[in-house]
């Protein structure tokens, strides 16, 4: 029975060993073990892989291929790409609410992954406080820009609504 229970925590931690380096590595986990049982090296994936090419959207925003690996980011106009890329699942990759979103993040973090509020500790580009509700990948030493926006957008959307009112609540506030 105890052998049993300890195999079983095994599994357990070694399965979800595999899913967290797929989604660091933007794999299938599917692929991530089939490479690990085998023997095999687990293949490279880029960093980021947004095509800005005219064209690259359709006209409602939203990406006009597949959805492009979104990996750690970096730069501010990386984030900012991934930013629009992940915004379009909301439908506030272009327009009034694309802007109030630049504006709100800009003012923020400045599109900075790791940006870090010296007096509050606020820290990535939507600016968590704490920063572990966005969860292990958005905070060092991952900080991953995906996973800042992700958790970003869908605070925005189930506290304000969109990123218009979050603006609004910023501008008047100081805070959102």
């Amino acid at each position: 029975m105890v052998v049993a229970v300890k195999a079983t925590y095994l599994l357990m931690a070694g399965g979800g060993a595999i899913l967290l380096w797929s989604g660091l590595k933007g794999h299938k986990w599917t692929t991530t073990l089939r490479s690990v049982l085998s023997g095999q090296p687990v293949p490279h994936t880029q960093e980021l892989a947004i095509s800005t090419a005219p064209g690259a959207y359709s006209g409602s925003g939203t990406p006009a291929g597949p959805t492009p690996n979104t990996g750690p980011g970096g730069t501010p106009s990386k984030n900012q790409a991934i930013g629009k890329v992940l915004a379009a699942r909301y439908g506030w990759s272009t327009g009034a609410q694309w802007a109030a979103l630049v504006a709100l993040w800009t003012r923020e973090s400045g599109w900075d992954n790791k940006a870090r509020n010296p007096t509050s500790g606020a820290y990535g580009i939507p600016q968590a406080l704490p920063p572990s509700k966005m969860g292990l990948l958005a905070n060092p030493p991952v900080s991953s820009a995906t996973a800042q926006i992700l958790w970003g957008l869908k605070y925005i959307k189930d506290r304000y609504g969109d990123p218009i009112n979050a603006e609004a609540h910023e501008q008047s506030n100081g805070w959102y």
